[in-house]
């Protein structure tokens, strides 16, 4: 028999479902440092055992391959898990948040910014019914100069009071921004509700949060999602200062998280130009691909809606209001705010970046097809791997389209779970049950990643899959009958897919020796449990790259045998 040099870990006695087609279903696997060496039977990975190797009995447990978040904003989900930032995701009235602004007020010196998100005017008592909406004076804190600024749980508008109005120098005469709107009261003053880019000309202001506690907030937020079995990562807003905290994270060995970077040069605005993206690529020199394992370049990300629920998204039929959004995109009018889209699709195709689009509107859809179909067209790139992110509303002929064009989608299950009641208004009973049509896309060929958008949800992608497989447990979540996906169809939009779109298919997403040693342990198998008990799932283990970063199982050290 060849000699084996031994694994430094195995895990043996398991359910092991590697989303392989060669070898879909083992029950140990072997690792040497941060590659599988070898997935099959006890017995013929019981030969990689050595006298210093780890081993793991799993007890019947399952593992599958690490959980790839295909859409996250890990540093915002870190910054909204500090203690100085106020989480009002449970907050019901605005008798609540002043309380909690008065409290932070109070711990704070005079004229230190107070930041805060997650807010839904849905679960606010005085702007359900629709009678009023938020304004400024709501989060005014009497005698005092501090600016108050409160994420929207879309992260697409923001909430100021008069302090952060007037740091942002928005009165009466404050024109809009390119990509935005002041919300204003019938004498047009400001109300402190700014939509899309509008919300920039007072987030710009806010003071950053030094390095080294950015970093440490990133790395406890990467050890989070460890604790949920998340081993990748695709952040979809990576601005130059945030690209080089990824990579001290990395060189400073506290990353736990793979990172794959969508550049973005424009935020906090979500209104980008070509000049502006022109500049941007000829000074970095970017492209798709560039770093490592750890932290690499994905592609760039651009805004072309904003969300259904503020009207922002572009649509084909009107909202009840009887408007119907447009891009955000820079322009004076919706033409030109189209052919601004189609020119920056074609610019950073032609510097081989992929690109990912935010479209939530079925038009703004569409026409992001466009733009790639006309790239694609004039300077062809078969191997590209562009993305609608969202894709929240599509017309009868989109998945067709994504199809013919090659472009992916990533989707977002958890919104199908959280969002309905505050789309239900935008969109009405029909459209609401017809988004995320993931089952449509899915039949026509299209590459699907799910994806959780965190901070804007709880980034647990169990939930995600409970939901797309039909088990959600209220009304507005359950999918319209046949639009569910089968559990592996969910769990490979959780793995394989992200991987592909990462471009990293042979590296991640599916348990083959060779590939990169990231996992998770289930205390069931995730294929064969019921859809409604999916979000129940409990995490064992999670290992990245041969090391393990989560933890609740024992282990024993050598000379085991099964």
């Amino acid at each position: 028999m060849p000699h084996i040099d031994p694994a430094t870990l195995v895990l043996l006695r398991g359910t092991i479902r590697t989303l392989d087609p060669a070898l879909p279903l083992a029950t140990a696997v072997a690792i040497r440092d941060d590659t599988i060496v070898a997935v099959g039977s006890d017995t013929e990975i019981a030969a990689w055992i050595g006298p210093r190797t780890e081993v793991i009995d799993l007890a019947g447990a399952c593992v599958v391959p690490g959980i790839n978040d295909a859409h996250l904003h890990l540093a915002l989900f870190a910054e909204s898990r500090m203690a100085s930032r106020l989480n009002l995701h449970d907050a019901t009235s605005i008798t609540e948040i002043r309380s909690q602004i008065s409290s932070a007020a109070e711990s704070l010196e005079e004229g230190t910014w107070i930041v805060g998100g997650s807010w839904h005017e849905k679960r606010i008592a005085e702007f359900t019914d629709g009678a009023r909406a938020p304004h400024s004076t709501d989060l005014d804190i009497a005698g005092s100069a501090t600016p108050v600024v409160l994420h929207h749980d879309s992260l697409h508008s923001v909430w100021v009071n008069g302090a952060a109005l007037e740091v942002g120098g928005i009165d009466r005469h404050t024109p809009d921004p390119a990509g935005g709107h002041i919300v204003r009261d019938g004498s047009g003053n400001p109300t402190g509700l700014l939509l899309e880019s509008a919300g920039s000309l007072v987030t710009r202001h806010i003071p950053e949060t030094d390095r080294d506690h950015r970093l440490t907030a990133m790395a406890d937020a990467m050890r989070h999602l460890n604790t949920l079995g998340v081993t990748s990562i695709t952040d979809p807003v990576v601005w130059p200062q945030l690209l080089r905290d990824y990579v001290e994270l990395r060189r400073q060995k506290r990353a736990t998280v793979r990172v794959s970077a969508l550049l973005h040069w424009d935020w906090p605005s979500t209104s980008s130009s070509d000049a502006g993206l022109a500049a941007a690529l000829d000074i970095s020199g970017a492209t798709t691909g560039l770093g490592d394992d750890w932290v690499r370049v994905g592609g760039i990300k651009l805004f072309a809606d904003g969300v259904p629920s503020a009207h922002t998204a572009c649509m084909h039929d009107p909202y009840p209001d009887g408007s119907i959004g447009d891009l955000v995109t820079a322009g004076d009018d919706s033409g030109e705010r189209c052919a601004e889209l189609t020119r920056m699709v074609a610019r950073a195709h032609r510097h081989r970046l992929d690109v990912q689009i935010h479209v939530t509107g079925d038009k703004a859809a569409d026409l992001a097809i466009d733009a790639v179909a006309a790239a694609q067209r004039s300077d062809p790139w078969p191997d590209a791997r562009h993305a609608l992110i969202h894709a929240t509303v599509l017309s009868a002929d989109a998945p067709a389209r994504l199809r013919a064009h090659k472009i992916s989608v990533v989707t977002q299950s958890l919104f199908k779970y959280h969002s309905g009641p505050g789309m239900l208004s935008a969109l009405g009973r029909e459209r609401w049950n017809e988004t995320f049509p993931v089952r449509r896309l899915l039949d026509a060929g299209v590459v699907v990643a799910d994806s959780t958008d965190a901070p804007c949800v709880d980034p647990d992608w169990r939930l995600g899959m409970t939901t797309f497989t039909g088990g959600a447990d209220h009304e507005l979540a359950r999918l319209p009958e046949g639009y569910e996906l089968t559990a592996e169809e969910a769990l490979v939009a959780w793995t394989t897919a992200g991987a592909f779109l990462d471009r990293a298919e042979g590296r991640k997403g599916a348990l083959t020796p060779g590939a990169l040693a990231d996992m998770v342990v289930v205390d069931r198998d995730p294929l064969t449990a019921a859809p409604a008990s999916l979000v129940n799932l409990g995490i064992l283990l999670t290992v990245v790259g041969g090391e393990v970063v989560h933890r609740s199982v024992s282990t024993t050290t050598g000379g085991v045998r099964p």
